[in-house]
C-alpha cells in the first residue's frame, strides 16, 4: 500500500496542482493526507475527485491558514476517532490483506507551545492505543542538530521534548530515503535555512506488520516541504508495455511515410506470414519514430524529477548557488512537461487509461527490499545514467561488484 503525505501550502496555485497529478499518477497512492490545503472544500472536493480518490475528511482551515485534508480509497476503510487542527487520528483497515492499525496524521503547530500541546495530544493517543500504529507528517520539530542546516542551533530543550514524546509512545523513527531536508526557506546565501520536518515514526507491532516498509522524499515542488511516500509492500514488478497507436498519430504527416516505407519492406514466407512480418516491422518503426520526435512525457518528468531529488541532495552544506540555478531551470522545464502532458492526455480522454493509471510504467518506482537499513540500496545508476530498481539488475550489479 502506498500512503502519502504533503504540506502543500496551498492547494490552489496550479504549479501545486500539477505537482499533485504527478505524484498520485506516479504512486497511485491508497490514501493522501494534506497539510496547509487553505482553500475551501469545493476546490479540494473538485481536486479529490479527479485524482480518483473516494473518500475525504477535513479539518477547517483558521481564517487564511491552516487546513487539513485526507483522501482515501475504496481499497482502505478509515474510521476517523479524532480530529483536531493538528491531529487527524484514525483506523485503517485494509481490504486485502485484512490487516488493520492506527494511523495519526500529524501537522505541528508552528509555535513553540502549540507543539508542546500536540505532544500532549500524541501520547494521550499512545497511552491507549494498543493496534499497531504510525505516526506521519510534519511535525514542525527537528530530531537532532544534524537536521538543521542555517539559522540558529536548535534548542536542545525543545529536542528533549519532542525525544521525550517519542520514547513515552514507543515511537521509532522509519528513516527516509532521498534528500534529507524536507523543508526549506527558499532564501539565498547565509540566510538559507534547511530542515527536516517531514518525517513517519511507528510502533513496535507497526514494524512488525510491515517489515520492509519504507519512506522515499519526493522532489520539492510547488511547496516549501517535499512529499512523503511510504510504501508498506513489495513493488509491482515492470512488465513489457503494450504497442498502441495513437490517434494522434495520424495528424503529422511523417507518419504516414514511416508506415508505407515499413510496408514496402520485403519479407520471405507465405501471404500471411509476410503481413504479420510487416504488421511487426511497422509497429517497430512507428514505435522508434514517436520516440524521435515525442518521447515519453512521463519519462522526461520523472528523470527531471530524479535529478531535482539527486540536486536537493547535494545541498546539505548550506546555500549552492549552482545547485540553486539548475534547480530552478529543472523546476520551470518540469511545468512545461507537465502542461504538454495535460494536452497529450486530453487527446485520449476516451479511454480510461489517466484514471486507472499506467500499471506497466513503473521504471522510476523505487522497491525495497529490507526495512530501515541504511545502506540499503533501492536503486542504481548504470553506464548510460539510466536509473534501474528491478531486483535482479541490483543484485547483479553487487554480484559484479563482488567478484
Amino acid at each position: 500500500m502506498i500512503l502519502l503525505t504533503w504540506n502543500c501550502q496551498g492547494v490552489g496555485r496550479t504549479l501545486t496542482t500539477q505537482a499533485l497529478g504527478d505524484i498520485v499518477r506516479k504512486n497511485r497512492p491508497s490514501i493522501f493526507f494534506l497539510m496547509e490545503t487553505k482553500n475551501n472544500k469545493v476546490l479540494q472536493e473538485t481536486i479529490r475527485r479527479r485524482l480518483g480518490f473516494d473518500f475525504s475528511n477535513y479539518v477547517d482551515l483558521i481564517g487564511l491558514s491552516g487546513g487539513l485534508a485526507l483522501w482515501w480509497k475504496n481499497e482502505v476503510e478509515i474510521d476517523i476517532e479524532a480530529s483536531t487542527k493538528n491531529i487527524v487520528h484514525t483506523v485503517i483497515s485494509e481490504k486485502a490483506f485484512s490487516h488493520v492499525w492506527a494511523a495519526s496524521f500529524i501537522y505541528g503547530s508552528p509555535s513553540r507551545e502549540g507543539r508542546d500541546q500536540v505532544w500532549e495530544e500524541i501520547k494521550c493517543i499512545g497511552c491507549s492505543e494498543s493496534l499497531p500504529w504510525l505516526c506521519i507528517g510534519d511535525f514542525n520539530e527537528v530530531l537532532s542538530t544534524s537536521d538543521k542546516v542555517g539559522g540558529s542551533i536548535p534548542n536542545p530543550r525543545r529536542l528533549s521534548s519532542f525525544h521525550e514524546m517519542l520514547t513515552t509512545c514507543g515511537l521509532v523513527d522509519l528513516g527516509f530515503k532521498g534528500p534529507r531536508f524536507t523543508w526549506r526557506n527558499n532564501r539565498l546565501g547565509r540566510d538559507l535555512i534547511m530542515e527536516r520536518l517531514d518525517m513517519a515514526f511507528a510502533n513496535d507491532k507497526w514494524r512488525e506488520l510491515y517489515d520492509q516498509a519504507i519512506v522515499l522524499v519526493e522532489a520539492a515542488i510547488g511547496s516549501d516541504h517535499n512529499p512523503l511516500i511510504l510504501n508498506t509492500s513489495f513493488p509491482l514488478k515492470k512488465v513489457r508495455k503494450p504497442f498502441r497507436f495513437e490517434s494522434f498519430w495520424t495528424t503529422e504527416e511523417s507518419c504516414k511515410l514511416v508506415i508505407t516505407k515499413a510496408w514496402e519492406a520485403f519479407y520471405e514466407g507465405s501471404g500471411l506470414s509476410k503481413v504479420c512480418k510487416k504488421l511487426r516491422g511497422c509497429k517497430e518503426k512507428l514505435n522508434v519514430w514517436h520516440q524521435q520526435n515525442f518521447g515519453d512525457f512521463r519519462l522526461q518528468i520523472a528523470t527531471l524529477k530524479d535529478r531535482l531529488v539527486h540536486i536537493q541532495e547535494q545541498q546539505v552544506f548550506g546555500f549552492n548557488p549552482v545547485c540553486m540555478a539548475e534547480e530552478k531551470i529543472i523546476k520551470s522545464k518540469l511545468e512545461d512537461l507537465w502542461q504538454k502532458d495535460a494536452m497529450y492526455w486530453h487527446q485520449r480522454s476516451r479511454i480510461k487509461w489517466l484514471q486507472m493509471g499506467d500499471k506497466n510504467s513503473r521504471f522510476f518506482y523505487l522497491s525495497t527490499i529490507h526495512r530501515r537499513q541504511r545502506n540499503q540500496i533501492v536503486k542504481l545508476k548504470d553506464a548510460a545514467g539510466n536509473w534501474k530498481m528491478e531486483e535482479t539488475d541490483i543484485s547483479g550489479a553487487e554480484q559484479m561488484a563482488e567478484a
